[in-house]
């Protein structure tokens, strides 16, 4: 074993780095101290904790297959929901039709139903107009009439009979 010389203020002098090129002191610590590249000294600085935002954002974003008849593809879980709503809805499904109503509304895909308060009254052309179809209605009506109460008339003879015999035999 080699003894090193030592210097005058005690310090064994090092083979990497003259001692006049550096100078230890505030914020220059000496060269063996330091952390070595890649190693950080406890870990960095901690992440932030993630809020529900970013959390459910980011798992909205994970990619997933489906499989639509033979063919698979590639799509977000975003899409998929919005895939299935939509499919729900138009098979029949009343709540993912009301769902998806809800949805179209609430990014202005569909205007908002009126309101009675926003409904105007009738005018008097309206009034006419309706007046003069219900005459009209009612003229059709008479003239229908009389052929189907005759034969009302007779289906109601005929079955009359047969109902007070079954009164009797019970």
């Amino acid at each position: 074993m080699v003894k090193q010389p030592k210097t005058t203020n005690g310090a064994q002098p090092s083979d990497a780095a003259p001692a006049t090129s550096y100078v230890v002191g505030y914020g220059r610590p000496p060269a063996h101290t330091r952390f070595k590249p890649g190693h950080p000294g406890c870990g960095g600085r901690p992440k932030r904790q993630r809020n529900l935002r970013t959390v459910l954002e980011a798992t909205l974003d994970e990619r997933i297959t489906i499989r639509e008849g033979n063919r698979t593809r590639s799509v977000s879980k975003r899409d998929a929901i919005i895939l299935r709503m939509v499919n729900d809805a138009v098979s029949g499904n009343a709540k993912a039709q009301s769902n998806l109503i809800a949805l179209m509304r609430s990014h202005d895909l569909i205007g908002q139903p009126q309101d009675e308060a926003d409904l105007q009254p009738f005018t008097a052309d309206d009034l006419a107009i309706i007046t003069d179809f219900l005459g009209r209605l009612e003229n059709q009506e008479e003239s229908t009439q009389p052929a189907a109460s005759t034969e009302n008339s007779d289906t109601e003879e005929a079955k009359s009979p047969g109902k007070e015999s079954k009164e009797t035999k019970s």
